[in-house]
């Protein structure tokens, strides 16, 4: 017998804060732990949550609520729900154009990245020097909501220790949710996000 299947009920969105900096008011600024996330849910208010070890546990906490919030190499946010509304208009307009793929940024940031002179797909030497990697992987999600597409990035991007990816992660937990998924998991450096006949 055939089994339907497995539709992901959605969840709440988890931003990586772990390329984010707490700006005292003195100026100084003071990275946040790398295992906090900012978690938004529509219609509540938007909450930063820490992860518990490989467990997949989320736990409100208050501890950094002061803000202000700077994204490296971006904009300062004066409370989390400012921040918030930034991760999520990003992560809004992330899915690629038709022939294109999208950059996510380390800070949030998207660009369109189309194919070399014309060409209807990305040839390897692209994708290393859009991703500024010597090695690259390619994830092809089964179900969810990216099921038609690959993320392509950095193979040796935690190695490096390069920055949390939050629009990458918050698509990866979409995929993954951690109520079902373990361990837990994360995308480490930019990555480019496109449909899957994009790579040749």
């Amino acid at each position: 017998m055939e089994q339907a299947p497995c539709l992901i009920t959605p969840g709440p969105l988890l931003f990586s804060l772990h390329n984010t900096e707490l700006v005292k008011p003195v100026g100084a600024s003071f990275p946040l732990p790398p295992r906090l996330f900012l978690r938004i849910v529509l219609g509540q208010p938007t909450l930063i949550v820490a992860l518990c070890g490989t467990t997949g546990q989320l736990f409100p906490t208050t501890t950094y609520d002061q803000g202000p919030f700077q994204v490296v190499g971006g904009q300062l946010y004066a409370t989390r729900q400012e921040l918030g509304v930034y991760f999520h208009s990003q992560h809004a307009g992330m899915l690629p154009a038709e022939g294109a793929a999208t950059l996510l940024g380390v800070d949030g940031s998207t660009r369109e990245v189309r194919p070399d002179k014309g060409r209807k797909s990305f040839g390897l030497a692209q994708l290393r020097a859009a991703l500024e990697a010597d090695y690259i992987d390619v994830h092809c999600p089964q179900h969810g909501p990216y099921e038609r597409y690959i993320f392509v990035f950095d193979d040796e991007g935690k190695n490096r220790r390069l920055p949390i990816n939050p629009l990458a992660t918050a698509a990866w937990y979409e995929t993954y949710p951690l109520e079902h998924y373990s361990p837990v998991d994360v995308v480490a450096g930019p990555v480019l996000l496109m449909k899957s006949d994009m790579l040749r």
